[in-house]
């Protein structure tokens, strides 16, 4: 009796199939932002001996916010504050309002990555009612 020998093609046509499907249904939706091969990076290590107040700003890139001694409050997507001590790490989200307070001594270190040409940060108002997202650290 002779054995069953799948022919090759079809067996890597299904797994192409498979694979196809697969991928189908772990995608949604997908939206190119910016696609560019002008990428700036630039990174600022900051050091405040009485406190700060970025005021409300947004960046057109991620920025990363790495805090070396001392604790942030950081207001973004909600007028309530994440804070951010020695240690750790925040993303800002892109285009989004964002405000960074501290109170006595701060060192931190923002890593910025945004398209040539555009300025790091942009001064935008304060989108919480009076009264809320305006902490002093």
């Amino acid at each position: 009796m002779k054995a069953f020998r799948p022919n090759k093609k079809i067996v890597l046509a299904l797994a192409i199939v498979a694979v196809t499907s697969a991928a189908g249904v772990a995608v949604a939706a997908q939206t190119i932002v910016t696609d560019t091969d002008n990428v700036h990076l630039r990174i600022v290590k900051s050091q405040f001996d009485d406190g700060f107040d970025s005021g409300w700003h947004t960046h057109p890139g991620p920025a990363i916010v790495q805090v070396q001694k001392g604790r942030f409050k950081i207001f973004q997507a909600t007028c309530e504050p994440t804070t951010v001590a020695a240690g750790e790490t925040y993303i800002e989200v892109p285009n989004v309002p964002v405000l960074a307070v501290a109170k006595g001594e701060i060192e931190w270190t923002t890593t910025l990555i945004y398209e040539t040409g555009r300025p790091a940060a942009t001064p935008v108002a304060s989108p919480c009612p009076p009264g809320e997202g305006d902490d002093d650290g």
